[in-house]
C-alpha cells in the first residue's frame, strides 16, 4: 500500500507562488520550494513533474482564482470598473505589483507553457479592459485600451518601490486624462 500524501495541493501552490513571486523562476531552486511549501523534494516530485510544472501549477492558481478580475466583469461596465480594479491590484496585501507582470520579465527564460499562459491572461485582461472602455463610448477604445495595458504594466514594476497612494494618484491622474480623450 503507497502512503498517504501528507499534504495539501492548493496550500503548496500558495506557497509556491509567494515564492516565485518573491524570488522569480530563475532565482528558485527546488530546496527553496522545499523549504517554502514543507514538502520534500519526493514529495513535490509525487505530485508535480518538475520545478517547471510547480511555476505553470502556481501561475494557473493565480490566474484562476484572482479576485481582481470580477472587478473588471462587474456591470455595469465602465470607467468605474477600471478604477477599482487598479485601485484594488496596487493596495492587495502582500507581495507588490502583479505577479503575471512580473513573470513576463523572465519571458526569455520561461517554459513555453508559462508563455502561453502568460499570453492568455493578458489577453483576457485587455478583452475585460476594452469592454469597460467600450461601454464608455469613447473615440478609439483600442488604443485607450493598450495605452491603458502598458501604464498598468510600467506601474506593476513601480509598485516595488513606491507607496500604494502615490500610486494610486498617478494612476487617478492618468484615468482623468484617458477619459477625456
Amino acid at each position: 500500500m503507497g502512503r498517504l500524501k501528507a499534504f495539501n495541493r492548493e496550500d503548496v501552490l500558495d506557497s509556491a507562488i509567494q515564492l516565485f513571486w518573491k524570488k522569480g523562476y530563475a532565482d528558485t531552486s527546488l530546496s527553496d520550494l522545499e523549504k517554502a511549501t514543507g514538502v520534500n523534494k519526493s514529495g513535490l516530485y509525487s505530485e508535480f513533474k518538475d520545478k517547471d510544472d510547480i511555476f505553470l501549477e502556481s501561475l494557473r492558481r493565480y490566474h484562476d482564482n484572482n479576485p481582481l478580475y470580477a472587478l473588471l466583469k462587474a456591470t455595469p461596465h465602465g470607467w468605474q470598473n477600471i478604477e477599482n480594479y487598479f485601485k484594488d491590484k496596487l493596495h492587495c496585501k502582500g507581495q507588490k505589483g502583479c505577479f503575471m507582470a512580473y513573470t513576463a520579465r523572465e519571458y526569455a527564460i520561461i517554459p513555453t507553457k508559462v508563455k502561453q499562459l502568460l499570453e492568455k491572461n493578458s489577453a483576457e485582461v485587455q478583452e475585460m479592459i476594452f469592454k469597460n472602455i467600450q461601454a464608455e463610448k469613447v473615440k478609439n477604445p483600442e488604443l485607450l485600451t493598450n495605452l491603458l495595458l502598458n501604464f498598468a504594466t510600467g506601474m506593476s514594476l513601480k509598485a516595488c518601490t513606491q507607496k500604494p497612494d502615490d500610486l494610486e494618484k498617478e494612476m487617478l491622474a492618468f484615468i482623468d486624462i484617458l477619459k477625456k480623450s
